[in-house]
């Protein structure tokens, strides 16, 4: 200890000369800058004027080349001192950032959080977590961050499977296999919760990455990117898949999101397509029968005829959101669904006073239907809808209309006299 103290008084005690020496050379320096004024007006270019003595000339021009030697030799060497100087300075900041690490090193050893019991700071791990996006290996927010702040949380984080279960891979994934691998396998079991964008082709080597990991995949996103003839990824390949959502390019065609969905494991309860495609339920005789174990769909359906096909074919919906064009709709069959609870209607038409609504609540059903909300329906069949909350004897406490739809007051008024338990 005493010759490591003794060595770096040295070290210290020869910087602090260098130092000084150089203090004291820069305070009584001065750069003496020669008259270099002849008897030759250098700024007149009328030479003419003048009697030239070339010798003379030639005489001022050689010395002039011995001081520009002797001036860039001075110049040289300096630069060679400045060298060392900025060598000395580099090694002082080396030093300087070596002691700030072991100071802090040390502080964490009495520092309330690097004393935290695993537990709690694991807690604290759990809750630094974004609650909406997926994640990646190239992010630089948590949980990757949380692996290069020092050993010890690196190794808590690790050993969190809470902390890996959800994850985004983007077009490039092949760049980062191994990374992307090594997230999959700190899940440790725990289901998963996927984004995947699907480009032409690249099913293939992506399947080879998830296949050991499929089976723990509880939630899917897939981005439908243009150019996709043809989506090559098998959902009834992820049999423990809970929800899927896809989000689809104009481009996409229906067959392409029929072929997709057809035939789900029968662990799917949640089911979302969004984007520019739209749902033909004509390949709707495809399915399989797990699609009667949905629970919750939102959808944007081809023609107003698959809502009542669609409510046929999940007999267990309890929510559903559709958005369609009601222009020359026709008749419906009778049709009751026992379970649906929650249903929002989305119009695509363009508002026509002219344009006679058609029949979307004459026939319908939803005896526990307990929310509705409706946007651009226009105009609104207010005679039709009371119709239809009496036929239902629904349970309804929640009704949310566009508010740019023509309901009046005394209309809302005939509904809840109807349901006294509505709320609008």
């Amino acid at each position: 200890m005493q010759t490591r103290d003794a060595k770096t008084a040295n070290s210290k005690t020869k910087v602090s000369d260098i130092i000084g020496a150089l203090q004291n050379i820069l305070a009584h320096s001065q750069i003496i800058i020669p008259n270099l004024d002849t008897q030759y007006p250098i700024s007149n270019t009328n030479f003419s004027a003048f009697k030239l003595d070339y010798q003379d000339i030639n005489a001022i021009i050689t010395e002039r080349q011995q001081q520009l030697d002797a001036a860039s030799h001075e110049i040289s060497r300096f630069e060679t001192v400045i060298d060392g100087i900025n060598h000395i300075h580099q090694q002082l900041i080396v030093k300087k950032d070596k002691i700030t690490q072991s100071m802090n090193l040390h502080k964490r050893l009495v520092s309330a959080l690097w004393r935290l019991p695993t537990e709690i700071l694991s807690q604290i791990f759990t809750h630094c977590l974004p609650t909406r996006c997926n994640l990646s290996p190239a992010s630089k927010a948590v949980p990757m961050l949380l692996t290069r702040i020092c050993r010890r949380w690196r190794e808590v984080a690790v050993d969190m499977p809470s902390l890996w279960q959800r994850l985004y891979v983007g077009g490039d994934w092949q760049r980062a296999a191994f990374c992307y691998e090594s997230w999959l396998k700190r899940s440790r079991g725990r289901p998963l919760s996927l984004e995947l964008q699907c480009h032409k082709n690249n099913w293939t080597e992506l399947r080879s990455l998830l296949q050991p990991y499929i089976n723990q995949v509880s939630s899917l996103s897939l981005d439908v990117y243009q150019n996709v003839p043809q989506l090559e990824v098998t959902i009834s390949d992820f049999l423990a898949l809970e929800e899927l959502n896809m989000i689809l390019d104009w481009s996409s065609s229906e067959s392409c999101i029929a072929q997709s969905i057809s035939q789900p494991p029968c662990t799917l309860r949640n089911l979302t397509v969004t984007g520019g495609a739209f749902f033909d339920m004509e390949y709707s005789s495809t399915f399989n029968p797990a699609w009667a174990h949905l629970t919750n769909i939102r959808i944007a359906l081809h023609e107003p005829s698959a809502f009542p096909q669609l409510l046929r074919l999940c007999p267990g919906l309890s929510s559903l959101t559709i958005s369609t064009s009601f222009t020359a709709m026709e008749a419906l069959e009778p049709f009751t669904h026992t379970q649906l609870q929650s249903l929002q209607i989305i119009s695509n038409d363009l508002y026509d006073n002219d344009t006679e609504y058609l029949n979307l609540f004459d026939t319908l059903s939803l005896p526990n239907l307990r929310a509705l909300e409706a946007y651009d329906i226009y105009p609104w069949p207010h005679e039709e809808f009371k119709a239809f909350l009496t036929r239902s004897k629904c349970p309804l406490e929640s009704l949310t209309l566009d508010f740019t739809m023509s309901v009046t007051d005394e209309q809302q008024a005939e509904y809840v006299a109807l349901i006294p338990s509505l709320e609008l």
